[in-house]
Order: structure tokens, then C-alpha cells, then sequence
């Protein structure tokens, strides 16, 4: 059984004759009546009811035949969805696209999501909110489709830069960095550290920018939430560096 028997089985009902089925389909009359009786044969029924000389009359469905008529017009029916539902995902009118993003992510991209929602509203969103260790990890094992990462260092990934930013200081008000313009990580290595936890890109590249400057940074607590991070930093339990367009 395929598909193109079962268009030959639903078009004979339809026009009610094999020859005009045949016309239809763009077929000879034989080669119609050959798959009829080969999808017969495979299903070990009569689909048409006969004629008095035996031949077929045109055309009269047996019981067993109009059950596997509708059942025909389903299959051809589901065929027909799923080569509309791949042609909208081809054009970006259906589909589910997964995203990584991190915690702070929603500050750069809340403009560029609602584009892209206004200029394909049927395509549904899904984020996951985690650092960029574990965004990358999740685009290679295919949990996500697609990420926004604070640096790629993976060849395997292809990438678009979005904005290149460099680090701000976050500090507490009375701080005495209150007042400085710019500030070099070795200037730092006495204070203590609010960093993101282990998933996060910018966890890795501070503490390996501190080792190069030739200290280990005191980090006195990890977290995933960045306002958790700045409250703590406003009770002056330390400092934080965040990327200047957080800042």
C-alpha cells in the first residue's frame, strides 16, 4: 500500500469510473485497473462490487471497500497537512523556536523579540534562562535551537556578534570607587568578588583575567539572579563586574 494506490482509489469513487479516473490522474486506463487489483490482492478483499459478466461496474464499493474509502480519505487528508505544515515552517508562518538567554538577556533583546514577534506572530517562543556555559552546552546537544552567548570560544558553533561591551564595576555608593572613571581588574585583587555561578561565561573569564594579573579573586558567593548579585552589592558585601550595556 502507498500513497499513489490509495489517490487511485479515492479518485475512482470520486468520478465514479476508472476511465475517468484514469483521465484525471493523468494514467492509462490499464495501469489504473492494475493497481486497483494489485491493492485488492494485497489487502486480500474486493473493494468494487462486480458486474454480472465479473466485470467491475462503474462504480459500486463493496462494505469492506467504503470502510477503506474513509479511511483512505484520512491518510490522504494527514498527507496533505503535514506538506502544508512543512511548507510554513519553510516560510517561518508556524514552528517553535527554542532561545538561550541569560538572566540579563531580556535587556538586550526585549526589542529585538518583539520584531520578531510582530513580523512572524505565529511562531512560538521558548527561553531558557541560564549563563552561557550551559546555553552553549544546550545548542550542542540540541535542546536549543539558537543562543545569546557572552563570548563563543567553540568552533563548532556559528556565530553573529550582536555588541561588543566592555566591563563595568558595580560597587556600593559610599565605596571608594564612588567617584573613579576606570578601573583595572589588578586595582581590584583586594576586594571581594559577587560572581554568577559556574554556568556563566563571565564567572570563567573574570576569575582567568585575575589569575593573569596574578591573583586569585576572593569570591565571597555565586548566584544565577543578577538583582540578587546588585543587592548584595548595595549591602557592600562586595564588588561585581557586569557588562557595560547592564550597567
Amino acid at each position: 500500500m502507498d500513497i499513489k494506490t490509495l489517490k487511485i482509489f479515492v479518485q475512482i469513487v470520486k468520478s465514479q469510473s476508472f476511465t475517468a479516473a484514469a483521465e484525471q490522474l493523468y494514467m492509462t486506463q490499464p495501469t489504473v485497473s492494475k493497481a486497483i487489483a494489485a491493492f485488492e490482492q494485497e489487502l486480500a478483499t474486493t473493494l468494487f462490487k462486480k458486474g454480472e459478466a465479473g466485470r467491475k461496474r462503474e462504480v459500486e464499493l463493496t462494505y469492506t471497500g467504503q470502510q477503506i474509502y474513509q479511511h483512505a480519505l484520512t491518510i490522504l487528508d494527514e498527507q496533505k497537512k503535514i506538506y502544508e505544515t512543512l511548507e510554513d515552517i519553510k516560510h517561518l508562518k508556524k514552528g517553535k523556536l527554542t532561545l538561550g538567554v541569560p538572566p540579563l538577556g531580556s535587556v538586550l533583546l526585549t526589542s529585538l523579540i518583539a520584531s520578531f514577534h510582530k513580523q512572524y506572530p505565529d511562531i512560538e517562543l521558548q527561553f531558557m534562562e541560564v549563563g552561557s556555559n550551559a546555553i552553549s552546552e544546550a545548542i550542542l546537544n540540541r535542546t536549543l535551537d539558537v543562543g545569546v552567548l557572552l563570548s563563543n570560544h567553540n568552533p563548532i558553533l556559528a556565530e553573529i556578534p550582536i555588541v561588543d561591551s566592555s566591563l563595568c564595576l558595580l560597587s556600593a555608593k559610599h565605596s571608594r570607587w564612588k567617584n573613579i572613571q576606570e578601573v583595572s581588574l589588578a586595582d581590584l585583587k583586594e576586594e571581594s568578588f559577587l560572581l554568577y555561578d559556574d554556568s556563566f561565561t563571565l564567572n570563567n573569564l573574570i576569575i582567568q583575567a585575575a589569575q593573569v594579573e596574578g591573583f586569585q579573586p576572593k569570591i565571597v558567593c555565586k548566584s544565577s539572579q543578577w538583582d540578587f548579585i546588585a543587592k548584595m552589592v548595595e549591602f557592600s558585601m562586595g564588588i561585581a563586574l557586569l557588562p557595560q550595556i547592564y550597567c
